[in-house]
């Protein structure tokens, strides 16, 4: 397994933290994470998906957002644009690095992080598979119904404040999509084992199913 401690530049010229996590050297697909507000590439959740994936030969980056973790910048800074800028620059180094060779690029995003992976995968073609964990609705209804990547979307049943935007999302994707509802889980799915594991396990089955299809129709 190659795991690799990295640092890329965002178009504006930040320097960001990350962690390539892939099986070998040779052509994998390849999950970007978006973490949520406060939260980084050390996430537990984020971590154990990643995990999770290399069993599958699918490879994940995990980075910093501007102003968390060991990336350049301060939180007032880590706005909604300047996260966008941060994924995209994030998606450029992943098809670009030396490590290893990427095929398909998928984005799972969580919360705030979710809201940004709406309006990458509205825009950027490369991505061919998304997943929004407790997406959070900032904004961002407008880039729902253009995103093209199958979606699924995942939500704990007891995250009263999130649930209602995450269906609301859920709603306006027009793209092939599935809604997953943790029945008695929070927003961090770490009420029980149980439900981080379901979390994790439809996760890295969504991941898995839509590459496979994405490379037969290829």
């Amino acid at each position: 397994m190659i795991e690799e401690s990295v640092v890329f530049k965002t178009s504006r010229g930040l320097r960001l933290s990350g962690a390539l996590l892939a099986p070998d050297e040779n052509l994998h697909d390849v999950v970007v994470f978006a973490h949520g507000t406060g939260s980084n590439k050390s996430s537990t959740r984020n971590r154990g998906i990643a995990q999770r994936l290399l069993d599958s030969g699918i490879a994940s980056f995990l980075f910093d957002f501007t102003g968390h973790g060991e990336s350049d910048g301060i939180a007032e800074q880590s706005t909604q644009d300047q996260q966008f800028d941060d994924l995209n620059s994030a998606l450029d180094f992943i098809t670009s690095q030396p490590f290893f060779q990427t095929r398909f690029v998928g984005i799972n995003g969580s919360s705030t992080g979710g809201t940004v992976a709406i309006h990458t995968a509205a825009e950027d073609e490369r991505v061919v598979v998304m997943v929004l964990r407790v997406p959070r609705d900032h904004e961002i209804a407008a880039f729902v119904p253009l995103v093209k990547a199958p979606t699924l979307v995942v939500q704990g049943s007891e995250d009263l404040i999130v649930l209602p935007e995450a269906l609301a999302i859920y709603e306006r994707l027009t793209c092939q999509k599935e809604l997953h509802i943790v029945q008695g889980a929070g927003h961090l799915f770490d009420d029980t084992p149980g439900h981080l594991q379901e979390m994790t396990d439809v996760t890295c089955s969504w991941f898995e199913r839509k590459f496979h299809e994405h490379g037969e129709e290829d």
